[in-house]
């Protein structure tokens, strides 16, 4: 499947007909086959997770993870105790960046992002928290040689420090749950519910350790680079920075009487401050360039005109999607959030409000659409709402540039910059002593 012929569809009239065809255009099928060149189990466990992969013979492993992963992530209380625990976490992060003169920005936001999202994932016990640098650095180490990885010939000769980085992970995990309690241990629902279809289906916590090891990318891999892209283009735009600040503090900023402190509402930032959601969004549209994939299970005439053989892969690439000029307009490689706030579909480009949709696959779509994509908005516009709202950014030699993209991983969307920015923070009023805080409502 991995290596047969593929067929590259680039027409978001059609990507919308792929979506419609999910039970014949399947994305279970290939993710299966990848997912076990990304982690490693054991081929026992493949057996479980490729038995029954589309459900058509009632519920089967991978249909009861997405499903119930899909419902506890769709959950309003379950997004807002993961977002409430992952800014609970960075805030003390963000305290220390007061004292610091100047940092790497994408390294800075890796390394508080790492544990403050795993720790709202597994909780106080989670493994990347408890154990200093080591594992959160062989995570990245891992995330790094991936397509090695997934070639899988002789990964510990050609991939030597990724296989290493993937057994550490996958050990780790394995412990996390041997000792893992249901209805004791504090974690997210998300991870609850995985623990317990493992153990329904029999999968040792070996094996279970090593799926972990999968789902790390999924929490990781593509908000730490959204999240530094959103930082980046809003600084490198000072009229769009202040339009936000303006945004924000007129929707989503409380002041205590006192006046030393101010709050953050995380909860109007989707629904008052338009601008900065629009910016999320575009920020996607330019920098997620990964593929979207799905297997043919059965010869299909796509659209009534393109005949697809059995047993092919269907590739959807996101970056020409995004930069498609019927959907987007002529001026679609310009970076311009203001596309995402007009509902007419004069200024969406020449296509229809349908053909929009269809070009804008940062996470996804039909069936196989993130289940995480909820919180990764709601983090990411927190978390860029606090910055902007705290601190001043400015480069530490030379003027502010966006970075290219590196492509690391064939599992990523959003890839990491391959240049770090190093800036300096500056408190905006440092006259004043002023607590900030967050809070969910």
């Amino acid at each position: 499947m991995l290596t047969g012929k593929m067929y590259v569809i680039t027409s978001p009239e059609l990507v919308n007909v792929v979506n419609r065809n999910s039970r014949v255009l399947a994305f279970n099928p290939f993710i299966a086959q990848l997912g076990k060149r990304i982690t490693g189990h054991d081929e026992a466990t493949s057996q479980i997770v490729q038995h029954n992969l589309n459900g058509e013979q009632g519920p089967g492993y991978v249909t009861e993870i997405h499903d119930k992963t899909v419902a506890a992530l769709a959950d309003p209380n379950n997004i807002e105790n993961i977002t409430s625990t992952m800014l609970g976490r960075i805030q003390t992060y963000l305290d220390q960046a007061e004292q610091k003169t100047d940092f790497d920005l994408f390294a800075w936001l890796r390394h508080a992002m790492t544990r403050c999202s795993t720790t709202a994932i597994y909780g106080p016990e989670n493994p990347l928290a408890k154990d200093g640098e080591n594992l959160a650095a062989a995570f990245w180490d891992f995330d790094e040689r991936l397509n090695l990885l997934i070639v899988n010939v002789l990964p510990s000769i050609l991939a030597p420090s990724g296989n290493r980085a993937r057994t550490r992970l996958g050990a780790a995990f394995q412990e996390y749950f041997q000792h893992y309690v249901p209805g004791q241990s504090v974690s997210s629902a998300m991870t609850l519910k995985r623990h317990m279809i493992n153990t329904e289906y029999g999968i040792t916590p070996w094996n279970a350790g090593r799926l972990e090891v999968g789902v790390l990318l999924g929490i990781l891999a593509n908000i730490i680079p959204t999240i530094f892209y959103t930082l980046i283009h809003i600084y490198y735009d000072q009229h769009l920075l202040r339009r936000i600040r303006d945004e924000l503090e007129a929707t989503s900023v409380k002041s205590d009487p006192d006046g030393r402190s101010r709050t953050l509402r995380v909860l109007t930032l989707r629904e008052k401050c338009h601008l900065l959601h629009a910016t999320f969004k575009e920020v996607l549209r330019h920098h997620a360039l990964g593929s979207s994939v799905r297997y043919v299970r059965e010869d299909f005439l796509l659209d009534g005109r393109y005949l697809l053989r059995k047993g092919m892969v269907v590739q959807m690439p996101m970056a020409v999607l995004h930069s498609d000029r019927g959907a987007w307009g002529e001026d679609a490689n310009i970076f311009r959030p203001e596309r995402f706030l007009q509902p007419d579909p004069d200024d969406m480009g020449k296509g229809s409000r349908q053909a929009f949709a269809s070009a804008f696959r940062p996470f996804g779509g039909g069936t196989s659409l993130c289940p995480g994509r909820h919180v990764a908005t709601l983090e990411t516009m927190a978390l860029a709402a606090m910055m902007v709202l705290r601190f001043d950014l400015e480069p530490s030699d030379g003027s502010l540039s966006i970075p290219a993209q590196k492509q690391e991983s064939l599992a990523t969307n959003v890839f990491p910059p391959g240049k770090d920015v190093r800036v300096r923070v500056l408190k905006r009023d440092a006259r004043v002593r002023l607590q900030w805080k967050f809070s969910m409502d």
